[in-house]
């Protein structure tokens, strides 16, 4: 059984990697929902580290979707899963990779106030 903690640490070092398969990139999505699921357990340090993950997948938001496109349709996951909602921005990299530099950012900001 993975812990909160190793899953953070394993989605912190993902991030560094935008240039992996997008099959990695996947998992990481997943792992990414598996941490927001478990944000109530989450310290306070975690909630800083996830967060500073998160910007970096953001600041490279395209290079992560170029590797996903590859290899999947990210709107046909969604639609899979039954409507995974923005709340979830992380699946939503096709739509983020399009916004101008810093809008993503925002956006998510934004997503993350209304929680």
């Amino acid at each position: 059984m993975t812990t909160v903690e190793e899953k953070l640490s394993a989605y912190e070092e993902d991030v560094d990697f935008p240039e992996v398969s997008g099959m990695e990139h996947l998992q990481m999505l997943l792992a990414r929902s598996e941490l927001h699921r478990a944000g109530r357990l989450l310290d306070s340090e975690q909630k800083a580290r996830l967060a500073r993950a998160d910007r970096k997948l953001l600041q490279q938001a395209q290079t992560f979707y170029e590797a996903v496109q590859a290899i999947a349709d990210l709107a046909s996951w969604r639609e899979r899963a039954g409507g995974v909602t923005p709340e979830h921005w992380w699946w939503y990299l096709d739509v983020l990779a399009q916004l101008p530099a810093g809008t993503a950012t925002a956006e998510v900001n934004a997503l993350s106030v209304k929680k």
